[in-house]
């Protein structure tokens, strides 16, 4: 049996703001809450789960997982790399989609040609064209096997272990590898919708609202088409920094 399961990696743990992903998005709907159900259903893919650590401040993540009805799995806090292997062996993927908690508004278009065309290209590694779309809208495709590679190599570094496909990154050469490209419209690596500070939190809140007041779905294209088009981003920053 084939699968392929997308990995939401949480924890509530933060250096610049803690617990970010249980802070709401709109009305009592958490970052993390809104991910979930933006993404509980990507074209080409078994199962979305979470993977969050085994520190007791993690288990708000573990009741908002089955609030939502959604597996979760808890291991290592630092060797996030564990964690993924441990979600292969659950849920027998052999195919995994890393996707951090801290972007709320990942694409489920996007993921869905990412896992197209990782599978018809038979790659290892599959990720967007550089510049291609807006940071925090991208997606990684990874093979388990080659996740196991890292597992057991002698090099791999504690910083490899933590941001999991990093190695790869690093070393292209080694894996088939595969960039998946967007229309131009999409190409605005500027613009960054994930969230690491309070600025970033008000800024995603403000971009929701906007798309909502106009009736627009939260999709990469219509993110980069409010950009484009009122250029909501710029007068934002420009409040928050006055």
């Amino acid at each position: 049996m084939t699968r392929t399961v997308a990995v939401i990696q949480a924890r509530t743990g933060s250096n610049r703001l803690p617990g970010k992903i249980l802070e709401t998005l709109h009305d009592d709907v958490s970052l993390l809450a809104y991910q979930c159900r933006h993404l509980r259903a990507i074209e080409g893919v078994d199962e979305l789960v979470i993977a969050t650590t085994t520190n007791p401040d993690d288990d708000a993540v573990v009741a908002l997982a089955e609030s939502e009805g959604i597996r979760v799995f808890r291991g290592s806090e630092e060797d996030v790399l564990s964690r993924f292997l441990l979600v292969a062996e659950h849920t027998l993927a052999k195919t995994l989609i890393r996707i951090t908690s801290d972007s709320p508004f990942r694409d489920p278009a996007v993921i869905a040609r990412c896992v197209a065309e990782h599978r018809a290209q038979g790659a290892e590694y599959t990720r967007p064209s550089a510049g291609h779309l807006p940071k925090g809208l991208r997606a990684e495709v990874v093979e388990t096997a080659v996740l196991r590679q890292l597992d057991s190599a002698a090099e791999t570094t504690p910083r490899d272990r933590e941001h999991v496909t990093v190695f790869i990154r690093d070393h292209l050469d080694r894996f088939r590898c595969h960039t998946v490209d967007f229309p131009e419209a999409l190409h605005r690596p500027e613009f960054d919708v994930s969230v690491d500070t309070q600025d970033d939190l008000a800024l995603v809140r403000v971009l929701y609202a906007s798309l909502a007041e106009r009736d627009w779905p939260v999709d990469t294209a219509h993110l980069c088409r409010l950009l484009d088009e009122t250029h909501v981003l710029k007068s934002i920053l420009t409040d928050l920094a006055s």
